[in-house]
């Protein structure tokens, strides 16, 4: 069954709080957090629904820039390898070349090979490398993907 891409609703809150507690364990946003990313920041929230959320983007835009940054992508591991998250890229990237966006940015892990050939498949290049990025202290990669 093929997700249906779409924007989240605000009482989706948990049900993106609970997608955050299965895919990640340090990096992932608390209550407080994603209600603002989902209500109140300038921002493109959009989920994957097949019978209940599957998947996630969280998209930060910024006043008076064209650029853009990913800052969460989730897809529940019951639901990884089929797409979703290529999904996910491609309505999100759609709806910011609309908005006006020139460029998107993002952070991944080193050791998150599967995201980053999934960006890599989506134009997106490798500009530094981010030393000691998360909590844990694992370095990160900085992409961006002109649009």
């Amino acid at each position: 069954m093929k997700p249906i891409i779409r924007v989240a609703k605000k009482e989706e809150l948990d049900a993106l709080l609970n997608l955050e507690e299965i895919c990640f364990k340090e990096e992932k946003f608390h209550r407080k957090q994603l209600n603002y990313l989902l209500l109140k920041a300038r921002s493109v929230v959009l989920v994957a629904e097949a019978g209940g959320i599957i998947g996630s983007i969280i998209v930060l835009l910024r006043e008076n820039i064209h650029n853009a940054r990913i800052y969460s992508l989730n897809v529940h591991p019951a639901y990884r390898r089929r797409g979703i998250a290529s999904l996910l890229m491609d309505k999100t990237m759609g709806l910011l070349k609309e908005k006006g966006v020139t460029k998107i940015t993002l952070e991944v892990g080193v050791n998150n090979k599967a995201a980053q050939n999934l960006y890599s498949s989506k134009g997106f290049i490798v500009d530094k490398k981010l030393y000691n990025y998360y909590k844990n202290m694992d370095d990160a990669l900085h992409l961006f993907r002109k649009l």
